[in-house]
């Protein structure tokens, strides 16, 4: 606001004009500064983090003002420079005020008749021709009108007698996008249909059809008639439709269609251990303190570093040739690198000291690190081999990219660190930290070793052809015992990693396997499981429960991405691990509070022993939906009895909270009546009626409500009551928020309904965490609307036309029409999201398709055979979050789907299966998923060149689905001719989508289909 006109019920002199005061409600501003130079469409990534006002956690500002007695009534208020009131806003000086509310103190006894409040955008007057039934039949005998940052005289059309009006508006431009002051209006049908136009949108993207009542709108100036308007946009098309109409994307397609990735430092640790090494991308080793060190762990005085420690090798100033991991699934990671006619490779993993690694490791027990670098010296003639060691007991992890700002770290990403003291002596380099030696590593080699000050030289002199190797053997925290300093001293490379490498194949061999034509997804979905195990922590307490992080060394447990870790385990069939990671949630329910306007916090899950992350009032939806999921899995109906009561505790949290907004509110319209009491997001904590959490808990409430139906607790009933009743309520207060939510235009040329991602707010939300990530496609994730109703229909492509593909919302595309193909269809955070999902249940196979391989090739790293978490600033880059096992577990459960697909009632073989693996001679398939029917093996053999493709399936259901599919894409899109069952004819096919009704049957299942010629395929 820049200026209020107040205008008093008596006149007032000019001392009490001066005595008004004026104070604001303010809480992230002037510190976030959306109105001035927010990068947002340079740099929507970090843009996203951006806070913003709410009105639950205001503080009133008491206001610099001046004042000017208009006439004797009146009184005009003003802003000083804001520093006025704030002196370290020197550099801010701005005379208004972002606020969210205000209030006048002035003479108590002259009431205040009118408030005027002005703001920096200029006011105009518009007059709008709107025209009925365009492109369809408008369903209307009168529309209502009303406006909001706007005002019209006109507030009924009557729609009997002519089916085309002038409505004149009076409103603003706004000064910049987020000034609020964007004008609407409402358009409200006889039968309760309504949609919103924005004023602006209309001056910047007009004209506007809302296609789906048939209402054209344009400016009275645009001469622009509704057939002109439709020839300007024949042709063009949603980039749905765009992906149906084009040819199937390839993992190979989508990689080769992104940037080539920067490296990405690789971790090094044993399974549910919190000693984890951090292999940087010049070979550097990082030492983490937590959760070694800082809270909620139990300290180990033994981890000698007063920051991160950290081991430098100087490798950066060599030239890095490869980076890569040993086979699926080896823990060892290699680097080669070159100086002159000198090569090195360094390999390193992680060993634990003085155990077999199949041991169940105490906090308390040590991990070294193992790093052999082989020196060869390639030329023709003799070169030395040399290697400086250094330490800082201070140090940091690199970044990526650099930060030509940082003053941090040097251009080759290594941070500028003080160096300790080394000696170097009988095997052992040693520092001096705080007056005490402390053993940093042991190290063999026929090198020669020389300490000077802050290095250890390692030196020899290589003929042409010859190598020679140094070991260096590096203890996570201080070892000084003799017993630990023999056995230190006898751990061999080759046997530990012969070893190593037998555990994790043992390890990573349970459950589910697939196997398909892409190697880098087979190795994913192989070592994903020492990913999980290296990121996890096993609870000090001796309960055997597993505390789940979801970032090695970044993150403790977010609730909401542990349970997409978990429920990864629960398909793969991993049933005992997935249970010892949700108990710890019902160990600790009610410990640990969320922000919100909650009135307790007895039943909520998010308490973690302290290892609890993340102010994401969604976590108990999603724990309470996992616990269900566990028995719908496993029906295991002695432990959901044994659990009963804390999910029913958990569900009253719910319903209870709920009651706080069925009462009368300050500031409300009833949009929210029976919503979760408004409360943080996540990384955004606004606290506001948030879409996501609320659809996430109520799918968490129904979901436990159907589980406990299913073994007849005596609670059920109650619980699908209420449930049913919240979903009620939250459709009620969707439907009403879209209809004052202005229509978006979709690249068709037709403007759809928009679902804001909170309760009363009127258009886009700030950024891609509120707008996209958070977004209404959880209306469709969560179950409370169909994936194959019109609402999804219109979600889904603002999703694909507007959302995922455009600043602030997305990343950018500059190229757009040339690289659009291969860089939208994902969220940043492209594997967070799960937006293909919907596209799957409406079989929609070549989106999900594209979706899948976008997203994979933007965060997989094929250096370290993982997923970063972040693409950041922009494709090519990530931040350094890795292994981030919630990101990967959803992209490894969406590849699973594209094999084995389920909803509640139906399951489906083959539904999204790319075309490309069916290829003559290929063999796809996938042993041992799990789903809520039972357990499921599917295996294809494709003989093409011979017009036949063979499945076979293996059904072992404890619930058999109403509706069991196979289906067979062929790569040249044939159909099917015939099909056999078992040996037996089967006419229970449809010939063009290659779809084989199953239903009914179970155990082994031998299919045979006979493909009939080109084109004839659909699906």
């Amino acid at each position: 606001m820049k200026l209020l006109i107040i205008q008093f019920a008596r006149p007032l002199d000019r001392a009490e004009a001066e005595r008004i005061e004026l104070w604001y409600g303010r809480h992230k501003w002037p510190r976030t500064r959306l109105e001035a130079g927010s990068r947002d469409l340079e740099n929507p990534c970090s843009f996203g983090w951006a806070p913003s006002d709410d009105w639950f956690n205001l503080q009133w500002q008491r206001a610099a003002i001046r004042r000017e007695l208009l006439a004797a009534d009146t009184v005009a208020v003003s802003f000083q420079p804001l520093h006025a009131e704030m002196p370290e806003t020197a550099d801010y000086p701005v005379t208004f005020r972002r606020a969210l509310a205000f209030r006048l103190d002035g003479p108590q006894a002259n009431p205040v008749r009118q408030i005027r409040v002005f703001t920096d955008s200029p006011p105009t007057t518009s007059t709008l021709r709107i025209e009925l039934d365009r492109g369809r039949h408008t369903p209307a005998r009168f529309i209502g009108i009303s406006t909001y940052n706007a005002t019209t005289t006109v507030d009924r059309l009557d729609c009997a007698s002519t089916r085309w009006f002038d409505l004149t508006v009076r409103h603003m431009l706004p000064a910049h996008r987020y000034s609020g002051d964007d004008g609407h209006v409402t358009f409200t049908l006889d039968d309760d249909q309504a949609f919103t136009v924005s004023l602006s949108s209309l001056y910047q993207l007009g004209p506007i059809w809302f296609e789906p009542l048939g209402v054209y709108l344009r400016r009275s100036e645009d001469p622009t008639s509704f057939d002109e308007y439709r020839a300007r946009f024949r042709g063009q098309q949603t980039i749905n439709q765009r992906v149906l109409a084009a040819q199937e994307q390839s993992l190979a397609g989508a990689l080769n269609g992104q940037p080539n990735p920067h490296a990405v430092s690789y971790i090094l640790a044993c399974p549910l251990h919190p000693q984890r090494f951090r292999l940087e991308i010049n070979g550097d080793l990082v030492m983490e303190r937590w959760p070694v060190v800082d809270p909620p762990a139990r300290p180990n005085p033994r981890f000698r570093n007063t920051g991160l420690g950290r081991m430098f090798f100087g490798l950066d100033r060599w030239i890095i040739t490869a980076r890569h991991v040993d086979p699926a699934p080896s823990p060892a990671h290699n680097l080669r690198a070159r100086l002159g006619q000198v090569v090195v490779e360094q390999k390193a993993f992680a060993a634990p000291l003085g155990k077999p690694f199949d041991a169940i490791l105490s906090h308390d027990d040590t991990v070294v690190a193992m790093v052999r670098f082989t020196f060869t010296n390639m030329g023709q003639t003799p070169a030395p081999a040399r290697l400086s060691v250094r330490y800082s007991s201070d140090s940091a992890r690199s970044r990526n990219p650099r930060d030509p700002k940082s003053s941090t770290e040097d251009d080759h990403l290594v941070p500028r660190s003080r160096l300790d003291p080394l000696i170097a002596t009988d095997g052992i380099i040693a520092s001096t930290l705080q007056g005490e030696s402390v053993l940093r590593c042991m190290y063999q080699s026929t090198m020669t070793a020389s300490a000077a000050q802050d290095a250890v030289q390692f030196h020899q002199q290589l003929l042409p052809g010859q190598s020679c190797q140094l070991l260096l053997k590096v203890p996570y925290v201080a070892v000084d015992q003799p017993h630990e300093l023999q056995t230190l001293k006898q751990l061999d490379f080759d046997a530990s990693l012969t070893e190593a490498n037998e555990f994790w194949a043992r390890h990573c061999a349970r459950g589910a396997q697939v196997v398909v034509p892409e190697p880098r997804l087979n190795e994913l979905h192989l070592s994903h499981l020492m990913h999980v195990a290296q990121t996890d922590l096993l609870m000090p307490d001796g309960s055997g429960l597993i505390n789940t992080s979801v970032g090695t060394s970044t993150y403790g447990n977010f609730s909401n991405e542990s349970c997409m870790i978990i429920h990864d385990l629960h398909e793969r069939g991993l049933f005992d691990e997935a249970r010892k990671r949700l108990e710890l949630w019902i160990k600790y329910q009610g410990t640990a509070p969320q922000p919100g306007n909650f009135t307790d916090y007895k039943g909520m899950y998010y308490g973690a022993a302290g290892f609890e992350r993340g102010a994401y009032n969604q976590h108990h939806g999603w724990v309470l939906w996992c616990l269900a999921e566990h028995y719908l899995f496993t029906r295991d109906q002695a432990w959901l009895r044994s659990v009963a009561d804390s999910m029913i505790a958990g569900c009253d949290w719910v319903f209870r909270q709920r009651k706080n907004t069925m009462q009368p509110l300050p500031h409300s319209r009833g949009w929210e009546r029976g919503f979760l009491p408004a409360g943080s997001l996540e990384d955004a904590t606004d606290f506001y009626y948030w879409l996501s959490t609320n659809s996430l808990t109520w799918r968490g409430v129904a979901h436990a409500a159907a589980a406990l139906a299913k073994i007849d607790h005596h609670e059920a009933p109650r619980l699908l009551r209420e449930a049913e009743a919240y979903r009620r309520d939250l459709i009620r207060g969707f439907e009403i928020n879209r209809k004052h939510s202005p229509v978006v235009r979709l690249r068709d040329g037709r403007w759809v309904p928009h679902y804001p991602s909170r309760l009363y707010c009127r258009g886009r939300d700030i950024g891609w965490i509120r707008e996209t990530l958070e977004g209404a496609v959880y209306l469709l994730i969560s179950g409370l609307y169909s994936p194959t109703s019109q609402q999804a229909s219109w979600i889904l492509d603002d999703y694909q036309d507007n959302r995922y593909p455009s600043p602030p919302f997305g990343y950018a595309i500059p190229d757009f029409s040339g690289d659009w193909f291969c860089r939208a269809g994902f969220s940043i955070q492209p594997n967070l999201l799960a937006g293909l999902m919907p596209h799957l249940d409406r079989d929609e196979p070549q989106i999900a398709i594209w979706m899948f391989f976008n997203a994979f090739a933007a965060c997989y790293r094929e250096q370290i055979g993982a997923m970063v978490e972040h693409p950041m600033p922009q494709l090519g880059y990530s931040n350094n979050a890795h292994f981030k096992t919630s990101d990967q577990a959803n992209s490894l459960v969406w590849l699973r789907h594209l094999l084995v697909h389920y909803d509640d009632e139906s399951l489906y073989f083959g539904r999204a299966m790319p075309r490309a693996w069916l290829a003559d001679g290929q063999h796809v398939g996938i042993r041992d998923m799990h789903t809520p029917f039972g357990r499921v093996s599917l295996w294809y053999e494709s003989r093409v060149a011979s017009g036949r493709i063979n499945a076979s399936l293996e059904l072992a259901l404890h619930q058999p689905p109403a509706r069991c599919l196979l289906r067979v894409r062929d790569p040249q899109n044939r159909g099917l001719r015939s099909v056999s069952l078992n040996g037996q004819p089967c006419a229970a096919f449809d010939p063009k989508t290659g779809d084989i009704d199953l239903s009914g049957m179970s155990g082994r299942i031998e299919v045979v289909c006979d493909l009939a010629g080109l084109g004839t395929g659909g699906r």
